[in-house]
């Protein structure tokens, strides 16, 4: 009898430290797998912003260009706002084409960048 009374503290201290485990590889996993979604969204986050700074950037600089363009056109026309309405006329059928394939040319790529950086 007592043989058996000493083999089940000793089952009960072996599930004990099996629970214990089990509790610790829980704690351990959730805690990696939060530092990992973590990484994550930071990459994504940090790529964004990037690519608004980065963009800006683009924005002054084409807007800069424009302007000299127009102002340029409308010299050798005669008249100023001629060259704005030219330059004004180009971009508006550049943002109708990039209208019309926003799917191709801007969503799409994003969505892919997105993903493909959540998922390395």
């Amino acid at each position: 009898m007592p043989y058996l009374l000493y083999n089940s503290l000793i089952m009960k201290e072996e599930q004990d430290s099996i629970v214990d485990q089990v509790e610790q590889y829980v704690k351990t996993a959730t805690e990696l797998y939060t530092l990992k979604i973590t990484e994550k969204v930071s990459t994504v986050v940090a790529s964004v912003f990037s690519k608004l700074i980065i963009g800006s950037f683009v924005f002054v600089v084409i807007f800069m260009l424009t302007m000299g363009l127009s102002f340029w056109i409308g010299e050798l026309m005669g008249h100023i706002y001629l060259g704005f309405l030219i330059v004004g006329g180009v971009a508006g059928i550049i943002t109708l084409i990039l209208y019309v394939r926003r799917y191709s040319m801007i969503k799409k790529p994003i969505m892919d960048s997105i993903i493909s950086q959540l998922l390395k």
